[in-house]
């Protein structure tokens, strides 16, 4: 596939040809008009295997377990950024001042497009935090106001909520979500009992970034949208990782991040405000000129990271020729995979929900009577394992997170390590 046939497959402009990656031999394999994974089943490991061979080069030193932290790229979106970097460099202000903005929007128009959304409703962040700063500190919260929130909610979020109960006098109402709960009228019993005249808002993660447990998030917008409450949704892990579009959440606001498993390189996120919220929000970053219903009020930002930004296109094309509904399913058949295996082991108790609509590649476990820390740190030095401990509330956990990259003879390295630190 050449460079202009790139071109036109990402629907970017021939202002960006001097930016298109220059892809190695054999590209018609990297980016095919048919891929044949999509033939392939979930637990189909000889065909996953060649995929992962294709696609990625990770290191053989140890098997990582923690993709939770940001996506590996495919090597398609790793040479991208390599090229994109060489050709801003190259082409330089030149083609910052003449042709980025009409690529960027470009840009723009295939991500909302990849979201389910208008490209007049998705602004590109540095990362999901710094979307969800914007809607959390752009809302009319006064003094008194409450907000819902938990515990297992992502740090950053909760000190943005801390910070304006410190500033401007709101109150954080903490509720407990069970780690594997029996159903959703559980976790909406949570909520309601949390609820009253003064709340204004309710954080939502999507998909929890300690343990992997899925929120219903659509239910408890339909119940408390109507109340007057304001549903903000964390959706940095369930982005790209699970098949739906941003509208299937009854949400007006979400932050995402489009560098874990969108795979894009590391430094980027995407905030999306509903049309006709857009002038509900304060911006954040001085803005004095934009229109009270342009999103681009709220990213003032100053120069962006571009080679970045140039590279959304390449991993928005990979993520396609994977199909979400494709990736979703390998993912959670990983995942699966040890869990039920781990849950016939002595004394290791798995801390996540593994129905097949509350949980997917995220998920986490615990060792009876022995130190998380110590679990992560034998499975690393014994074993070659590489996961990583989450504190809970009132506990740890030990979140593992397979990739596409992976496959079940890792799944089973880990086993073999819990089997063995199970007995001591």
């Amino acid at each position: 596939m050449k460079r202009r046939e790139i071109i036109k497959k990402l629907g970017l402009g021939t202002a960006l040809l001097p930016f298109a990656t220059t892809l190695a031999a054999g590209t018609e394999d990297e980016l095919p008009s048919g891929n044949p994974i999509t033939n392939a089943s979930p637990e189909d490991e000889k065909a996953w295997k060649k995929f992962a061979r294709q696609h990625y080069r990770v290191s053989g030193e140890f098997i990582n377990l923690e993709n939770g932290y940001f996506g590996v790229q495919p090597e398609v979106v790793k040479e991208a950024y390599m090229d994109n970097i060489r050709k801003v460099n190259e082409y330089s202000s030149q083609y910052m001042r003449t042709s980025f903005n009409d690529d960027y929007q470009k840009i723009v128009e295939g991500l909302a497009q990849f979201s389910g959304v208008d490209a007049g409703e998705i602004l590109i962040t540095r990362n999901a935090t710094e979307a969800m700063n914007i809607i959390i500190q752009g809302l009319n919260l006064q003094r008194g106001d409450e907000v819902v929130l938990h515990r297992q909610d992502y740090f950053s979020m909760i000190e943005t909520f801390e910070m304006l109960a410190a500033t401007k006098g709101i109150k954080v109402r903490y509720i407990k979500i069970p780690l594997v709960p029996e159903n959703d009228e559980e976790i909406l019993d949570a909520y309601r009992a949390a609820i009253n005249s003064n709340t204004k808002c309710i954080l939502v993660t999507h998909l929890l970034h300690m343990t992997g447990q899925i929120m219903p998030v659509k239910k408890i917008a339909d119940e408390f949208r109507p109340r007057g409450v304001e549903v903000i949704v964390d959706a940095a892990h369930s982005y790209a990782q699970l098949d739906f579009k941003l509208t299937d959440l009854g949400v007006d606001f979400i932050g995402v991040n489009l560098h874990k498993w969108f795979s894009n390189p590391l430094g980027v996120g995407m905030l999306y405000v509903k049309s006709s919220r857009i002038k509900d929000l304060q911006p954040m970053f001085g803005d004095s000129r934009k229109k009270p219903g342009d999103i681009r009020k709220l990213g003032h930002f100053g120069t962006l990271a571009t080679p970045i930004l140039l590279t959304i296109p390449t991993a928005r094309a990979y993520n396609e020729m994977v199909t979400l509904p494709i990736k979703e399913c390998r993912l959670r058949y990983l995942q699966h995979y040890w869990t039920s295996r781990a849950n016939k082991i002595d004394r290791v108790q798995v801390t996540t929900p593994t129905d097949s609509t509350r949980s997917c590649a995220l998920a986490s476990f615990k060792i009876t009577g022995q130190d998380a820390k110590e679990t992560v740190r034998m499975l690393h030095e014994q074993f070659k394992v590489f996961t990583v401990i989450r504190y809970l509330e009132d506990d740890q956990v030990v979140r593992v997170t397979p990739n596409l990259y992976n496959n079940t003879g890792d799944m089973n390295r880990l086993l073999e390590g819990l089997s063995v630190l199970s007995k001591v």
